[in-house]
């Protein structure tokens, strides 16, 4: 199951941004920041919820090839474990990427979050159509 893990991470892993809080990528054309950021704070409630359904429904198709509910749960509570519960955002910024296989570019939702233990950098990427295409949650 741990492969599960990785949920739709496959795809942000190929072009994340390299861990900098500073700057980042622009946008894609027709992304706006706010937007994204919404949408990323939105996913980064149903995580801390623990609506892993809600999230699965909303990746796209080919993130939910490889991905599932159960997995998000384990991926998550991994993390959550570490991190405790969730306190506050922090710090936030939107970042444009692409993926170097295909060429596709996305926008992803950097939000750095206190929790009780530790800070949690979510990074949840969003396509052009505002489609969820993976997350990640990284204990700082």
């Amino acid at each position: 199951m741990k492969k599960l893990i990785w949920l739709a991470l496959p795809l942000l892993l190929l072009a994340l941004l390299p861990g900098c809080k500073i700057s980042g990528h622009p946008l894609p054309q027709g992304m706006e920041e706010d937007a994204v950021l919404d949408a990323g704070r939105e996913i980064v409630a149903l995580l801390n919820g623990g609506d892993w359904q809600e999230v699965y429904d909303r990746l796209r198709a080919d993130a939910q090839e490889t991905s599932s509910p159960e997995g998000i749960r384990s991926y998550m509570e991994e993390r959550l474990a570490k991190a405790k519960g969730y306190v506050k955002e922090t710090d936030a910024m939107a970042t444009g990427q692409k993926l170097k296989d295909t060429g596709e570019e996305y926008g992803t939702a950097v939000l750095y979050c206190k929790h009780e233990k530790k800070t949690v950098m979510y990074r949840v990427a969003f396509s052009t159509e505002m489609e969820l295409m993976g997350i990640e949650a990284k204990v700082q």
